[in-house]
């Protein structure tokens, strides 16, 4: 459908394609898609001498990372922030192992807080660096939870030491030394509710901690507590936005790519065919006719959708996703209304689990919703038209299904949800923080999951490929190898999601390939000494 489309390729771009296809390249890797995992792998492979196709069904390179624009606004998809950025971290360490470590260089939140969690009592909590300051920030406002949350943040802590060295491909004896893991045996099968309940949390301390829900796009009743302590024990190091914003990060490494030699990324061009024989893949065929050929073939789609083209059946549950207003405001400094360097996560009440169930059907009369602030984490311009021009952009959950059933019906009806969706998280916002908002609003985009199906070919519109509940982040989950001994999974379900797991999946799948293991985590700076570089404790 792509009804808001911006980029299609020109007719010149369509035939300057072409005429690079009749060639003849040949390659070491096809890479079928651009999203962040499949940029990280063409990126290091072509680092490293090896010729690289990449196939691209949009006329945009990212996936979920791409950056649109809708006149002279430029919006980051679905990326807001970040970790892994700073030197020892794996998103440094990629970039530095490629030399663009300096070319591609990140903005820290305030140091203070990163994210602020606005509650249904109308206190707002700092989320700060360090799992001292994070105790301390949640028993200002609730004093009595401090042993609580001290029993909580213990074992974050104890996870995410053993997590540091808890090996990727185990040997056996590996599995002697189980007294080494005792945390992440006892925990595996646990969800955050589980820890909360464990800990005696009150529902205070309970939303402070999982107000950003939506970072998981799951309630904690059934996020996996493995996948919880990865993502906030990230961000708790050290919370990151690219300085020239994620337009920058992607197109560079795209250009970074195409400049090595014999390296390509077709655009607007759909892998709907994947040939082999008995025993490899030999070929992939496109929408628009084209056949490419390589010694090796590496997969950035969804692997349950992509797998059925070559036989392989895959069996797992998807991510939800949810809607993005993305807004492009004139004459209005956001500073003046208490917004910075960081994000608000606003509750309107406190069982975020009861939340998740009502949202899910469109019912957005107590919703949650998160306003992020891209043209204040940076000073680098490029993303508007002007010096009095600003981004916010606010973003909540729902499921695919009504939009999709509305969509069905006729695209008015679609038009009318998404507007009435949005309406009413606008509403929030002028409500509580912006009370002449819809004054500023010069330009307003909606995206749903059915959006995103659209754009990047991921069924049901998810976020994550495979939810993140605790059966799908086990020893079970896809691997990035195939029976097939050249064709490779690389993508957030075969590794992890948001674009640090997706960048750790790319390296990995390099690391492997390649045996050049230029990232050790075992040797990569502790949380505590990551604290101590962040002054804080």
């Amino acid at each position: 459908m792509k009804k808001s489309s911006t980029s299609a390729l020109t007719k010149e771009q369509h035939a300057a394609q072409d005429a690079r296809y009749a060639q003849g390249h040949t390659y070491d890797y096809v890479i079928i898609g651009t999203g962040s995992s499949a940029l990280t792998v063409g990126a290091l492979l072509a680092h490293a001498g090896k010729k690289v196709c990449m196939l691209e069904a949009h006329d945009l390179p990212g996936g979920y990372c791409q950056t649109f624009h809708t006149g002279d606004y430029h919006f980051c998809a679905q990326v807001h922030y970040i970790w892994g950025c700073h030197p020892g971290g794996k998103i440094y360490e990629f970039l530095k192992r490629i030399g663009l470590e300096k070319d591609i260089t990140f903005e820290l939140f305030e140091k203070d807080r990163y994210d602020v969690m606005a509650m249904p009592d109308g206190k707002k909590v700092n989320i700060p660096y360090g799992w001292n300051n994070l105790v301390k920030s949640v028993c200002d406002s609730y004093p009595d939870q401090k042993a609580g949350m001290e029993a909580f943040v213990d074992v974050m802590r104890k996870l995410r030491n053993e997590f540091r060295t808890f090996p990727e491909k185990r040997t056996l004896t590996d599995y002697v030394r189980f007294y080494k893991y005792l945390t992440i045996i006892k925990y595996r099968n646990a969800t955050l509710q589980d820890l909360f309940d464990e800990c005696k949390l009150s529902k205070e301390a309970q939303a402070v901690l999982c107000a950003n829900a939506g970072d998981f796009m799951l309630p904690p009743e059934k996020l996996s507590l493995f996948m919880y302590v990865a993502l906030f024990g990230g961000y708790n190091t050290g919370a990151y936005y690219p300085t020239k914003h994620f337009k920058y990060y992607i197109q560079r490494l795209a250009d970074f790519i195409t400049s090595h030699d014999g390296c390509h990324i077709y655009y607007e061009t759909e892998v709907t065919k994947i040939n082999k024989d008995d025993h490899r893949v030999t070929s992939v065929e496109t929408k628009n006719g084209k056949t490419f050929t390589a010694d090796n073939f590496i997969c950035n789609g969804d692997p349950k959708k992509m797998g059925k083209m070559i036989g392989l059946n895959y069996d797992y549950r998807y991510s939800a996703a949810g809607v993005v207003v993305y807004l492009g405001l004139k004459g209005i400094d956001l500073r003046d209304y208490g917004f910075g360097s960081f994000n608000i996560w606003h509750l309107e009440q406190w069982d975020m689990n009861k939340m998740w169930r009502e949202m899910a059907s469109v019912n957005f009369e107590n919703p949650w919703v998160f306003l992020s602030t891209p043209t204040l984490h940076t000073k680098e311009g490029g993303t508007t038209p002007g010096p009095d021009c600003q981004i916010l952009e606010l973003a909540s959950y729902t499921e695919y299904q009504p939009f999709k059933d509305a969509q069905d019906k006729s695209y008015a009806d679609y038009v009318k949800l998404k507007l009435k969706t949005a309406e009413k998280m606008i509403d929030i916002v002028e409500k509580k923080y912006i009370p002449d908002l819809r004054k500023h609003i010069v330009v307003k985009t909606i995206g749903t999951s059915t959006t995103n199906e659209d754009f990047v070919l991921t069924p049901f519109g998810n976020a994550y490929g495979a939810d993140m509940i605790p059966s799908q982040v086990s020893k079970n989950r896809i691997k990035a190898h195939t029976p097939f001994p050249n064709f490779y999974w690389c993508n957030a379900t075969s590794g992890w999601a948001g674009m640090y797991g997706t960048v750790s999946t790319g390296m990995s799948l390099y690391m492997d390939l390649t045996g050049d293991r230029f990232y050790n985590p075992q040797t990569s700076p502790t949380d505590e000494e990551l604290f101590k570089q962040l002054g804080v404790s």
